[in-house]
């Protein structure tokens, strides 16, 4: 019997909070060149998981405040359901 198993794509979105600043600003307020100031989140089971003041939390992808991510890493596909991952995020804020 064939035994098929459900595959989950998941991506990386990045996003610069500085809007560009850093790389213009950094090299003068610090003295060296920081091509931004980096917040990521992972978007799998068709919502978007990021860490924020209130631990994490999940939205539509692209829907957080920072509007659309200035990069999308394509990570690959993962055969954890959404149910596991789910229980595994909440046990860590135990």
């Amino acid at each position: 019997m064939d035994k098929t198993t459900t595959r989950y794509n998941v991506q990386l979105y990045i996003y610069d909070l500085s809007r560009g600043m850093a790389r213009s600003l950094s090299p003068i307020m610090l003295g060296k060149q920081l091509d931004g100031i980096w917040h990521t989140a992972i978007v799998a089971y068709g919502d978007e998981f990021f860490f924020g003041g209130e631990g994490i939390s999940s939205c539509s992808p692209g829907g957080t405040m920072l509007g659309p991510p200035d990069n999308v890493v394509e990570l690959g596909e993962s055969e954890v359901t959404e149910e596991i991952f789910m229980d595994y995020l909440s046990s860590l804020g135990e």
